[in-house]
């Protein structure tokens, strides 16, 4: 392991999430207060959700420890609870009561007698259950009808459901409407920004233990940064297979290489990075690339000749093509434009349209030299050869 090469009382990037090492950053701090209140005062169901590897689990934990002064905290780590007995299992089992095969009224009744029985000092039970966007319609009326376990008036059972965004549409469903309309309070975790991102990697450092700018560079903090999007399982990942590297190769701090080569091995899993050369910051709008100069008049065979870059001194219009000859040199120029400061001319037959007039007051047929002149001139040679044919 790298920690002693690198000075660490501990790994500062464990796979296993360590409620004390949560990193508070943005607005996270306030959502889990609002958690924490309703959960203490036991006014409704908290709900805590966001997508995967956000953290939603560290911060499970954390309120279930830090919350567990009058309250008695059970945390399940796993949703895969298909019928309310096996929720109650898991109840009881938290709270060491045995249980034995009874049916379902034999162990709801068994977690009731349980929480009903919970010592003075204590004012109920913080029942956090996480990946519950997994549990099944009747686990999650279950779980709402132990929210009516109370004693004098106060609630036994206070009520933390974690999963990914899929919950709050699980809650959605009218079939839940007496569950959902008790929730109280509600946060979503987001992805970091950047500098969230360097701001958790060089805080889990120093709660290892160690000085940041000893085991990482700015360099590589800022591409783990970049290449992790605010993902903080990735940049547990990333950070700690960096550091792995660095290990081996006896580089101290580590550099770009070491995360470049734990990067180039961790595409073969299924972690999302984003490439190293892509700007994930602020959006900024980008103009559009310059435009050839289009110069367009009408010749005397009815035709419109297109000049692209006859005189690039101009500056190009950036204003909304006005009329149907200029919608098509905007055309031409989008898709033939070039960087160079001039360009070979190339001259185009377009076809203007006809002007909307009656028959009278058409000009006379002129000789025309297009394309479509020319297929028109071949078709009445064929159809004049065919009617001397008839004739003779």
């Amino acid at each position: 392991m790298y920690e002693s090469f690198y000075k660490l009382a501990h790994a500062p990037f464990p796979a296993s999430p360590d409620p004390a090492a949560l990193v508070i950053y943005g607005d996270l701090g306030t959502q889990l207060g609002e958690l924490a209140g309703c959960l203490t005062s036991g006014q409704g169901i908290a709900v805590l959700t966001g997508p995967a590897g956000s953290g939603k689990t560290i911060c499970t934990l954390a309120m279930t420890r830090d919350l567990t002064s009058s309250l008695v905290g059970l945390c399940l780590r796993t949703g895969q609870f298909d019928q309310p007995r096996e929720l109650h299992k898991a109840i009881l089992h938290a709270l060491g009561h045995p249980f034995t095969q009874q049916d379902d009224q034999d162990l709801r009744l068994a977690v009731a007698d349980a929480i009903l029985g919970l010592p003075d000092h204590k004012d109920g039970v913080l029942l956090a259950v996480d990946e519950a966007h997994r549990l099944a319609i009747p686990v999650l009326e279950e779980l709402r009808g132990l929210t009516n376990l109370d004693s004098n008036g106060r609630p036994l059972v206070r009520l933390l459901l974690t999963g990914q965004s899929e919950l709050e549409e699980r809650l959605a469903d009218p079939k839940l409407d007496g569950l959902y309309q008790r929730v109280r309070a509600q946060a979503c975790l987001q992805p970091l920004t950047r500098a969230e991102s360097q701001n958790y990697l060089t805080s889990r450092i120093r709660f290892a233990g160690g000085d940041p700018e000893q085991v990482m560079t700015t360099e590589a903090v800022e591409l783990l940064a970049i290449v992790c999007d605010g993902s903080p399982r990735c940049l547990n990942h990333l950070a700690d297979a960096s550091l792995q590297r660095g290990a081996w190769a006896a580089a101290a701090p580590i550099t770009r290489g070491e995360v470049l080569d734990a990067l180039t091995q961790s595409r073969r899993l299924p972690l999302r990075f984003n490439e190293p050369t892509r700007n994930t910051g602020e959006h900024q709008a980008t103009d559009l690339p310059p435009r050839p100069s289009v110069e367009m008049r009408e010749t005397d065979d009815g035709f419109c000749s297109v000049e692209v870059g006859a005189d690039s001194r101009q500056p190009p219009d950036t204003t909304t093509p006005q009329t149907k000859s200029d919608e098509i040199a905007w055309d031409l120029a989008a898709t033939g434009g070039s960087d160079k400061t001039s360009v070979e001319v190339t001259e185009y037959d377009v076809v203007l349209p006809e002007p909307n007039t009656a028959h009278a007051d058409h000009e006379p047929p002129r000789p025309h030299t297009g394309l479509f002149s020319r297929l028109r001139r071949a078709a009445t040679r064929t159809t004049d050869t065919d009617t001397d044919t008839d004739r003779d």
